[in-house]
């Protein structure tokens, strides 16, 4: 159950330090809808990460960045390049659905994204929207949507880092403009020897699991745009990342190769009543695990083209609508299926009303996957502006996640059969919140519940003997967020509290590891040409998939960076200041009962420099 002392707490803390804020919160312009709209405008809990958060912070991983998120957790098998799950409001990583420059970059068959091997020098910006957004972007929008909008650097900087485990990262960005061409680069590489992830059983023998598992990323990427006087604008953006990484496995491969892309040809026009843009985009998604002579290939390849439209009404109505085509290709794979590809063709409309005190929108939408049927989400969403400060929201949509090929048609497996009649995993979410917006700051409480039917769960078959993909579990998510960004006492404060209640309908029980209460608090200060920031992260403790619980845990990180010149910067960062030993998932038990998990990094240290020319 939800803590309401804890609440009423942050509550009251919230209002006593927004009477010494100094100065409002920048408006944002975000596009959790398909197109631009302000952020105060959009009828979602929505957090938009800026490159200049990223730069202020030192973040070394995408996991990092969206660590500090209200509503979300990330469960980290290790360090640099290990497997790193975003929960979001307590729905596992499959459930949210992750863009690059709009384009999906999850693997099919088990819906998982390698967060970590997205490089941060190609983040311009990171958009989160919370909630059922299936109406909007399809499949596997059912707790949300993060968006990663590649980089638009106009300096041309050169950036060093170095740190410990022999962590070394380079990186080149900037741009060019020239009368109606606009060009902006990155590229990097990074590598670390890392550290020995998995905890060790001191009463057992030394095997090859007893070393570091180190890391390499080397990645490009360019967007290039072309305005034309009337034709509109015309796009072209890629990114490109290769490299391996080292993990525990006592029983077969301990590393992986990978190499993921995503290309996007786009254009947009528009009028004074009418926005239109269409949309071709390629990807691949691939990983190869290595270290024993058996290699397991995981390949997604998509396919997808978009056109959509804004029409203006009247001054007060909006209508969207557009046609989206999908092709999942897994036939590079190592586990075969009956059918390796399946397209997707989806239709979806939608109305937006603001008069300044009221807004409302409504989106539907109809996809038609191949061998799965169709699925029909919609939502729903009403505001109130009580005055130029205060809007009051409430939400309500569905959502669906499409079953996996491997779920449905896999073959010559010795452990798993294919079920041809699995269904789409379906959801209902709701939502109210309360935005305050002013010149103290901008805060933010969010009051959502999620229920997820159909999941799909692997259940064994006594008569084949395998394990079948069967639509049986219900799971239900409700909690509370709580945000504020502030300036008070000459410090930036940046703090959320999320408490969350997450169950298993089928067997009444706590969903494993996630926390009930998550606190997260960003003290910031600026002295001239030195700014320094502190982080404090606080998870409480969650049960774990092994019947034991996963200890609480508080860490800190510190960042600072000096303008030492106009093209002259230095950085540092300490992760885990105090060294804490903790981890977020288990692995097993030692021979005395002891819990292993996955190691957290222990305290890590990182300096850098940056020149821009």
């Amino acid at each position: 159950m939800l803590n309401k002392s804890t609440l009423g707490v942050a509550i009251a803390a919230a209002l006593s330090f927004s009477v010494s804020a100094e100065q409002s919160i920048e408006h944002l312009t975000v596009t959790a809808n398909k197109f631009e709209q302000s952020i105060t405008d959009v009828l979602a809990s929505v957090t938009v990460i800026e490159r200049s958060d990223i730069e202020k912070n030192n973040y070394r991983d995408l996991p990092s960045i969206l660590s500090n998120i209200a509503g979300v957790d990330i469960v980290r098998n290790g360090g640099f390049g290990q497997n790193a799950d975003v929960f979001v409001r307590g729905a596992t990583a499959k459930y949210t659905l992750v863009l690059v420059d709009g384009v999906r970059v999850s693997d099919a068959s088990s819906g998982s994204v390698s967060l970590t091997n997205i490089p941060v020098n190609s983040i311009e910006r990171v958009e989160i929207v919370k909630g059922a957004r299936a109406a909007i972007y399809g499949s596997d929008a059912v707790a949300g949507v993060i968006n990663i909008i590649t980089r638009q650097a106009t300096n041309n900087t050169l950036s060093a880092t170095l740190g410990t485990d022999s962590y070394e990262n380079y990186q080149l960005a900037g741009g060019i403009v020239k009368d109606a061409v606009t060009f902006n680069y990155n590229l990097g590489y990074e590598n670390t020897d890392g550290y020995d992830v998995t905890g060790k059983d001191p009463s057992q023998p030394v095997t090859k699991d007893h070393d570091d598992d180190g890391y390499t990323n080397k990645n490009i990427g360019f967007n290039l745009a072309y305005q034309t006087e009337n034709a509109g604008v015309f796009s072209l953006l890629s990114q490109y990342s290769e490299g391996q990484g080292q993990y525990d496995n006592a029983w077969g491969n301990d590393a992986y190769d990978f190499e993921n892309y995503t290309a996007k040809l786009g254009w947009k026009k528009s009028s004074a009543i009418y926005t239109q843009s269409a949309s071709v985009s390629i990807s691949q998604e691939e990983n190869i695990q290595t270290g024993t002579e058996e290699q397991q290939v995981y390949s997604t390849n998509r396919v997808e083209f978009e056109y959509s439209g804004l029409y203006t009404l009247t001054n007060t109505v909006d209508i969207t609508g557009g046609v989206n085509f999908l092709n999942e290709d897994l036939s590079d794979s190592s586990a075969k299926s009956s059918e390796e590809q399946r397209d997707n063709t989806a239709l979806f409309v939608g109305v937006f009303y603001d008069d300044d005190t009221w807004l409302g929108n409504a989106v539907v939408r109809t996809d038609d996957y191949d061998f799965h049927g169709r699925a029909n989400t919609y939502t729903t969403a009403l505001g109130y502006r009580a005055n130029k400060y205060v809007t009051l929201r409430l939400s309500h949509g569905t959502a669906f996640r499409a079953p996996s090929l491997i779920n449905a048609f896999v073959t010559d497996s010795q452990w798993y059969a294919p079920n041809s009649d699995i269904k789409p995993e379906e959801s209902v979410n709701n939502e109210f919140g309360v935005t305050i917006d002013t010149q103290w700051g901008r805060y933010d409480i969010a009051i959502f519940d999620n229920k997820i039917d159909n999941l799909i769960t692997n259940e064994y078959d006594a008569d084949t003997g395998k394990w079948v993909a069967t639509n049986i579990d219900k799971v239900s998510m409700q909690g509370i967020e709580l945000s504020a960004e502030f300036e008070g006492f000459g410090f930036q404060h940046n703090v959320n509290l999320s408490l969350l209640d997450a169950k298993d309908e089928t067997t009444n029980t706590d969903l494993p590891r996630r926390p009930s209460e998550m606190f997260n608090y960003t003290l910031g200060k600026s002295w001239g040409d030195f700014d320094v920031n502190l982080v404090m992260q606080y998870r409480s403790s969650r049960p774990s998939i092994y019947d034991r619980e996963l200890a609480a845990y508080t860490v800190f990180n510190l960042s600072a960076n000096y303008q030492v010149m106009d093209d002259l910067s230095f950085q540092a960062r300490v992760e885990n200041i105090t060294d804490k030993d903790y981890f977020t998932a288990g692995i097993g038990f030692a021979a005395n009962g002891e819990l292993l998990g996955y190691n957290a990094a222990g305290r890590q240290f990182f300096v850098g420099a940056s020149y821009q020319f």
